[in-house]
C-alpha cells in the first residue's frame, strides 16, 4: 500500500505515477513483490516496513510502499487507482490493483470510522436560523461543499497581540453532504456545550447558552451517538439545568460524559461497542477560572481535568474497553499551538492508557500530535458554533480516525466552514482547506512535523 507523510494532500495515486516518482521506498524483504506490481528503474529499500513509515513521517513529499498490515496513523495510506482497502466502504481486498498474488487485505467488517466533531450549541445562530428564520432543523445538516472567495487580514478583536481574517464565501454543491458523512459514520462524537431546557431562552449574541429543545433534532440528523458534557458551559442553566439535559439527552438516545449530578456520575465513561470492539470515551474540564463547576461526591457538575484523576479514570476503564477515547476541554481561547500544560495532560493520559484524545474549547483548530504512537487532537474548534466573526472561528474539523479492529490505523482532519451561522460545509483543500490544515501542521509537535515547518 502506498503511503505519504501525514499532511500530504494526495487523496490517492495511479500506478504509472508510482512508476515514474523520483523515490519510492520499501521494505528490503518487500523488494521482490514490489519489483513484480510496478516497473520502475528502481527501489529505495530499508530494513523494515517499520523503517518505511519513519522515513515518509519525517519527509513531506516521500512516498513508500508498505504492506497493509504495516499502515499506521504516523502516515496516509493512498488509494491506488482510485481503490483503497483501508476505509470501511472501499475496494475488496481481491479488486486492489496492488495486490500481491497470494496477498490478502484487511477484513471489510472489521474496519471503522469514527468521527469526532467540536463546540455544539443549540442557541444562538442555530435559534436564529432554525427557529427566527424558519428553516427548520434540517437546515443545519443539510451543507454540502463551500470555497473561500475573499478574506481579508484585520486585528482579532479578542486577542489585540494576534490577526484573524474576515471572508466570504459560497457554496459550491452537493447539499446534504455533511449529513451523510456524520450519519454514515460508525461513531460520531461532539462537545455539547449547552444546557437544553424547556423555556429556553433565546441569546443572540451573548456566551450564556440555553439550548431550545426544539432543536435537538439536530443532534439526531447528524448521528451524533454521544456527547461529552465535560465544558464549561454546561452549567448555564444552574444545576436544575444540567439535571434536565442529562434527561433529555437519556431520553434521546444520546450517551453521555462528563458531567453529573455527583463526582461519581461525571467521571462515568461512555462505552459502545463497534463490532468485536468495545470504546471508552471520558471527558474532562480544565478551563482557568472554572475550577467551581467541578463535581464534589455530593454536588453536581463536570469532571475536573486534574492529572491524578485523568490517570485514575483511564487507568480503571483501560481494563474495560479495547480502545481508550481522552476529550478534554482545556487551555485559552483562540490559539492554535498546543499549550504547555495541554501537552503535560495529554501525554499523562497516553501514558496511562488513553489511545486517542481529542480536545476542545480553543473555537479553531489546534495542532496535532503522535505522542508513543496515539494520535493526539489539541483542539478540533467550533462544529455548531456561530462565532462568524472571523475565518479562524467558522472554520472547524472533524477529527475522522479509521480503526482495524481495536488498532488506529489512520486520521484525518476533515475541515469545514460554517456558513449561515448554523450549517458545516466541507472544504477541499483549494477552496480554502488547504489553508486551515497548513495552520494546524504548522501549529503540530513531534518529529513528524519539523519537516513539514522547515519547507
Amino acid at each position: 500500500m502506498p503511503v505519504a507523510h501525514l499532511s500530504s494532500l494526495r487523496e490517492g495515486v495511479g500506478l504509472r505515477e508510482l512508476s515514474g516518482v523520483d523515490e519510492l521506498s520499501v521494505p528490503e524483504g518487500s523488494l521482490g513483490v514490489a519489483e513484480g506490481l510496478i516497473e520502475r528503474p528502481g527501489f529505495r529499500s530499508f530494513d523494515s516496513a517499520d523503517a518505511v513509515i519513519d522515513h515518509v513521517s519525517r519527509t513531506p513529499d516521500a512516498l513508500g510502499l508498505v504492506p497493509w498490515d504495516a499502515v499506521g496513523p504516523r502516515v496516509r495510506a493512498l488509494a491506488v487507482e482510485g481503490e483503497s482497502i483501508l476505509e470501511p466502504d472501499g475496494a475488496a481486498p481481491s479488486d486492489y490493483p496492488l495486490r500481491p498474488k497470494q496477498g490478502t487485505g484487511p477484513d471489510p467488517g472489521e474496519l471503522r470510522r469514527v468521527v469526532i466533531g467540536g463546540d455544539v450549541v443549540l442557541d444562538r445562530g442555530q435559534n436564529y436560523m432554525a427557529i427566527r428564520q424558519g428553516m427548520g432543523p434540517d437546515f443545519s445538516m443539510d451543507g454540502g461543499y463551500a470555497a473561500i472567495t475573499s478574506r481579508t487580514l484585520e486585528p482579532n478583536p479578542y486577542s489585540p497581540s494576534s490577526t484573524v481574517h474576515q471572508f466570504t464565501a459560497e457554496r459550491t454543491g452537493r447539499a446534504g453532504a455533511v449529513r451523510e458523512y456524520l450519519s454514515g459514520a460508525d461513531l460520531t462524537l461532539a462537545n455539547f456545550e449547552n444546557p437544553v431546557v424547556e423555556g429556553a431562552v433565546y441569546h443572540p449574541e451573548e456566551a450564556t447558552f440555553t439550548g431550545d429543545l426544539r432543536l435537538m433534532p439536530i443532534l439526531e440528523q447528524a448521528g451524533i451517538d454521544g456527547v461529552t458534557l465535560g465544558n464549561n458551559h454546561v452549567l448555564d442553566a444552574g444545576t436544575s439545568g444540567l439535571e434536565e439535559t442529562l434527561g433529555h439527552l437519556d431520553r434521546a438516545g444520546i450517551e453521555r460524559a462528563g458531567a453529573g449530578m455527583d463526582l461519581a456520575e461525571a467521571r462515568e465513561p461512555m462505552i459502545f461497542d463497534l463490532g468485536a470492539t468495545r470504546i471508552g470515551v471520558l471527558s474532562h474540564l480544565s478551563i482557568p477560572g472554572y475550577e467551581w463547576a467541578w463535581a464534589t461526591e455530593t454536588t453536581p457538575g463536570t469532571a475536573p481535568l486534574v492529572e491524578d484523576v485523568v490517570r485514575e479514570d483511564v487507568e480503571r476503564l483501560r481494563r474495560e474497553v479495547d480502545l481508550v477515547v481522552v476529550m478534554p476541554h482545556w487551555g485559552r481561547e483562540y490559539l492554535a499551538e498546543p499549550e504547555p500544560g495541554q501537552v503535560k495532560l495529554a501525554h499523562a493520559a497516553v501514558d496511562a492508557g488513553a489511545d486517542l484524545v481529542v480536545g476542545g474549547h480553543a473555537h479553531w483548530p489546534k495542532g496535532i500530535e503522535l505522542y508513543e504512537g496515539a494520535p493526539i487532537f489539541y483542539g478540533v474548534g467550533n462544529f455548531l458554533l456561530d462565532q462568524s466573526w472571523s475565518e479562524e472561528t467558522s472554520t472547524g474539523i472533524f477529527a475522522e480516525i479509521t480503526l482495524h479492529e481495536d488498532r488506529i490505523i489512520q486520521i484525518q482532519p476533515v475541515p469545514f466552514i460554517l456558513l449561515d451561522y448554523a450549517q458545516p460545509n466541507f472544504l477541499t483543500p483549494e477552496a480554502g482547506g488547504d489553508r486551515t490544515l497548513r495552520k494546524i501542521y504548522a501549529a503540530s509537535l513531534g518529529p513528524e512535523f519539523e519537516a513539514y515547518g522547515e519547507r
